[in-house]
């Protein structure tokens, strides 16, 4: 033990050094410069030159490591002194060999599981600074759908394996570094290692949580070696994918006078279409609210290394979104720092402590996206957005131009994030136990203080009177008076987490087993302050203010779940793989009696090509696994405290109460539910089959699933035992059913042709649900039920078509006030009245059953090319603009396509607004549901690995440069409504989708 002992802190200095020198070459033999050579357990290493060779000094004996981007490591014997000659083999496409799930990796080999993986290197290709934005197209089972691209809203939505549940929450959970809860969406991109999704009974081991999918996120750690430091940062710009185009004046006049005859004089109307009469001039409003390009940046910095003992990787990022919104104040700025160290404190103890910390600063205008953007779609062309003399106009009422809400001058509202997560763990191995004993464990703390402040305040904005040539400030008339509100939020949630697990191998016999418990808990609370009438509507300070109307409130909830949970893995021969995991788990959201349950999987995979018969038969398959999976998995997205009886304060004062001998007016409370006491988790029976294969000397990699979901327990409304018409509700109850079954797929293949290299890849996936029972009323149609069909779905009236004439309306089931030009409502129940019994179900929505993406990558002697192409089908949209109001523009398109006395067979229904005569049947009708199918050019990369030569002497081992482009470009059947097939917007008020184009490098150092 002494001479262990003094091994361990014998000084390097001490030991006899030799020099080494070889060539690191890849599997053709072409050097590899700017590799890695390290001497393990040291700081001691060296880079490799243009040619692949390399000098270092190294102890006697001496292990060196070698690595370099897109190769496999290497660990050789270096201290003999004699020349080496080091071979790298290109490193799998899929994350190495190993496989992060949950609570734990597993050898890719050994995977039985419908796991699907992707590094943290090809999420960086997209341009978007929101990491779920990346996902889509790359992941087969993923649906990713984004709707906006707001700096700082631009999230996009995921959901795995579509729809299971019409009760609950569908989204699925998201682990970051073993932490549930965790947002990913704006971690720094260049901070993940992998992203990891748990498709099927595999996810079975998170328990209550698990039915909707898991994501497991993987950041990047240290690694043994000399200190390596990297540098990526880009510049580019954001430009709207669809913009609809808008009438101008007179066609705008024109329209409305066939809405309202006599609206606009013929001779005005003139004026506008002449083009040439002075102060008769249109304004296209979008463009005036909207700028073409707006600038965005990042940089990330990293620093990484470490020896045996102590590994580290330190990072920092900035990011600078402005809006497409003029002249705005809106931007989106956000820091990230990160620190992940690994510590060695003895042979068999090893500790971590991870801290990552988040500042995201919004500045948005007082109005919200839809306020602006339904100003902006209501205003009469022929107002400019300034007048001749350059003030600018009030708009259509109360100075609301939207021009200037984008502006500051009627305030801000600024929304400030700060977000802290420290995590530490330590992992125990016990070999004075038992060989392959270890205990392990980590404990985090997560805060998330939010800050807002709302600051309104009145604006100049003038009205014009061409008759007296006279200008009036509206300003009174904006807002009543300055007012400051401030919401204060704290969300702060802690994990433990303790595992004792055994992994050994004894002959063929694989075995691997943990238990473990887990404990989360959340807490948040809220206060709210507001007042008016402040002293100056230049003081932002909320003392400034009044006590008249002034409001003082707050607020605050918890959560928590404990688990028990283990899981057992066994392998024989290499070749048969047995797992069962289970999962004791209670949640916050259940009463007592409900509060625990259990959620046990079975998943079994046979790795056929390692059998005699099929290597000596079928010898161009490298690998082939057939897997099958079974799991009882939970969902708890319900609201809280649904089991008991609630209440909440009056504030109407109108509805208070007189209590007392006084009989003084009292504050009052209301019942606001019914209890269920016997609330519990929706449970979902999970099975899979899957296939993996690798062919042609594992050039070419594929693989399926089939997954069957059947979901119970469903929080489901007894509508036919209680009919709404009664006026009598009765809680919601777990009694709803849905069935949710499907495939995926992912097929890759990679090559090269002398210096050319080159993969391509396409994944896809189709899923479809069924409501298999909804308590649904007697008195609902036939073609209105959603039993038996699938999950999302629109309520719309059948349309058949335009009345072309009057008599085509007098031969016709009609509704009454009908004229030619408006659309032809189906009779469907044949009762002879158009009634809200005549509405069908269109069983598809904007959220597509089918989704599906293409990977393509080439790269010729440091010159490479990525692109990704993403796509969906078997979705829908609404697009009709006219519903949101009685004054909005109508789109070109509208106006050129509708009816008129002089164009019957035109493809759109006559003039109209929401006003209209039976607007709320027609505009409400599947005529203007549209196909929401596209396939898009997500993202395309070009990029130049700058020879060693270039850059010899300066200090740097890579560069590289790049240009990329997100949402480039979109195949679909929308492109002539001026909207992008990924909104799900009907009336087109939504902030649009951007294009990025970006150009940037990456340095290391």
């Amino acid at each position: 033990m002494l001479a262990i002992m003094l091994a361990i802190v014998s000084p390097v200095w001490a030991q006899q050094k030799i020099q080494v020198s070889g060539k690191v070459a890849n599997e053709k033999g072409e050097p590899v410069p700017g590799a890695s050579i390290a001497e393990k357990g040291t700081s001691n290493g060296a880079i490799s030159l243009e040619d692949g060779r390399f000098q270092l000094s190294v102890s006697s004996g001496a292990v060196l490591v070698i690595s370099f981007t897109g190769y496999e490591t290497r660990e050789i014997p270096g201290g003999s002194g004699a020349p080496l000659r080091i071979t790298l083999v290109p490193a799998s496409k899929d994350i190495g060999e190993v496989v992060v799930v949950g609570y734990g990796s597993q050898k890719k080999t050994s995977v039985a599981g419908a796991v699907s993986s992707v590094r943290g290197a090809e999420l960086v290709q997209s341009g978007s600074s929101n990491v779920s934005n990346a996902i889509a197209g790359r992941v087969p089972g993923v649906i990713a759908n984004n709707r906006s691209g707001r700096p700082g809203e631009d999230d996009a939505s995921l959901v795995i394996r579509g729809f299971n549940s019409f009760g609950g929450g569908t989204s699925p959970l998201i682990i970051v570094d073993g932490i549930p809860d965790r947002s990913f969406n704006r971690i720094n991109p260049n901070d993940i290692e992998s992203v990891t999704v748990l498709k099927d009974a595999s996810a079975a081991i998170y328990g209550v949580r698990a039915a909707n999918g898991v994501i497991l996120v993987t950041t990047k750690r240290g690694k043994s070696g000399k200190p390596t430091i990297q540098y990526d940062g880009n510049f580019g710009y954001q430009q709207l994918t669809r913009q609809p185009e808008i009438v101008n004046a007179w066609q705008y006049m024109t329209f409305f006078n066939e809405v309202n005859p006599n609206t606009y004089a013929q001779g005005e109307i003139d004026k506008y279409k002449a083009g040439n009469v002075p102060g008769y001039t249109s304004t296209n409003w979008l463009d005036e609210v909207f700028r073409k390009n707006a600038p965005q940046t990042s940089h990330s910095l990293s620093v990484s290394g470490g020896n045996e003992n102590v590994k580290y990787y330190f990072s920092g990022q900035y990011v600078d979104q402005s809006s497409n919104f003029r002249n705005s104040i809106e931007r989106y700025r956000q820091f990230n720092i990160r620190s992940n160290i690994d510590a060695r404190i003895s042979s068999n103890l090893k500790v971590n402590l991870d801290i990552a910390a988040r500042n995201e600063d919004r500045r948005y205008p007082t109005y919200s996206v839809g306020s602006i953007l339904h100003e902006t779609r209501s205003l009469y062309p022929f107002i400019p957005a300034r007048w001749e003399n350059g003030l600018p106009s009030a708009g259509v009422a109360a100075g609301r131009n939207p021009t200037i809400l984008v502006t500051d001058a009627p305030g801000y509202n600024r929304v400030n994030n700060y977000v802290v997560t420290p995590q530490a763990g330590f992992d125990l191995k016990m070999p004075f136990v038992t060989e392959g004993l270890s205990l392990s464990g980590y404990v985090s703390y997560d805060v998330n203080l939010r800050h807002q402040k709302v600051f309104n305040r009145p604006w100049d904005a003038y009205a014009f009177d061409r008759s007296t040539n006279t200008y009036t400030n509206q300003r009174s008339s904006t807002v009543s008076s300055a007012s400051v509100a401030q919401n204060e939020d704290m969300l702060s949630g802690s994990t433990q987490f303790i595992k004792l697990a055994y992994d050994r191998t004894f002959g063929r016999h694989k075995i691997g087993a943990f238990a473990g418990y887990e404990s989360t808990t959340s807490s948040s609370w809220g206060t709210y302050a507001y007042r008016r009438n402040l002293l100056s509507d230049q003081i932002d300070q909320i003392f400034t203010g009044t006590t008249d109307g002034q409001n003082a409130t707050g607020s605050s909830a918890q959560d928590g779940r404990a688990s028990y949970l283990g899981r057992v893995e066994y392998g024989y021969d290499n070749k048969y793989l047995l797992e069962v995991t289970m999962r004791y788990n209670g949640s916050f959201n259940f009463p007592t009696q409900n509060r625990w349950g259990l959620f046990p999987a079975v998943i079994a995979g046979w790795r056929i090509s390692e059998e005699r018969f099929f290597k000596e038969n079928v010898p161009f398959v490298n690998e082939l696994k057939l897997r099958a999976s079974w799991g009882l998995l939970g969902s708890d997205a319900v609201a809280q405290y649904l089991f008991l009886t609630r209440y909440q304060l009056v504030t109407n004062k109108n509805y208070y109460t007189y209590f007392g001998d006084d009989y003084a007016l009292n504050n009052a409370i209301s019942l606001t539910s019914t209890p269920n006491p016997n609330i519990t988790w929706e449970k979902q029976d999970t099975k899979n089959f899957g296939v993996d294969a690798t062919l042609l000397d594992n050039r070419l990699t594929f693989t399926a699933n089939y997954f069957r979901y059947v979901r119970k327990d469903i929080l489901a409304k007894r509508n036919a035992s209680i009919p709404l018409f009664t006026g009598m509700a009765l809680p919601s109850e777990n009694i709803g059913k849905s069935l949710n079954r499907g495939v995926d797929f992912a097929l890759t293949y990679t090559g090269d042709a002398g210096e050319l290299r080159y993969s391509a890849g396409v994944n896809g996936t189709f899923a479809k649900s069924k409501v298999l029972f909804r308590d649904e009323a007697a008195s609902v149609p036939q073609w209105q039920k959603s039993e038996g069909y699938p999950i999302d779905s629109w309520l719309l009236y059948a349309s058949d078509g335009i009345y072309r004439s009057q008599d085509e309306i007098d031969r016709s089931v009609h509704l009454p006030g009908a004229r030619p030009g408006d659309i032809r409502i189906k009779d469907i129940d044949g009762n002879g009245v158009i009634t809200a019994n005549d509405q069908i179900r269109i069983y598809e929505t904007a959220t597509p059953k089918v989704v599906y993406g293409v990977n393509l990558g080439l790269n010729y002697k440091g010159i490479g090319l990525n692109m990704l192409l993403s796509g969906q089908s078997k979705a829908k949209q609404m697009i009709n603009s006219q519903v949101q109001g009685s004054l909005i523009a109508p789109p070109q398109w509208l106006y050129d396509g509708r009816w008129t006395p002089e164009n019957t067979g035109s493809e759109y229904p006559r003039a109209h607004t929401s006003n209209s005569v039976n607007a709320s049947y027609y505009n409400n009708s599947d005529f203007w549901l549209r196909d929401a199918s596209f396939l898009r050019l997500k993202s395309l990369e070009l990029s130049w690995s700058v020879p060693t030569r270039f850059f010899a002497g300066s200090g740097l081992n890579a560069l590289r440069l790049y240009a990329s482009g997100y949402n480039l470009l979109s195949f679909d059947k929308m492109k002539k409504f001026g909207v992008d097939p990924e909104t799900n917007n009907t009336t087109g008020i939504n902030y649009p989708q951007t294009r990025i184009f970006r150009f940037g490098l990456n340095v290391g150092l």
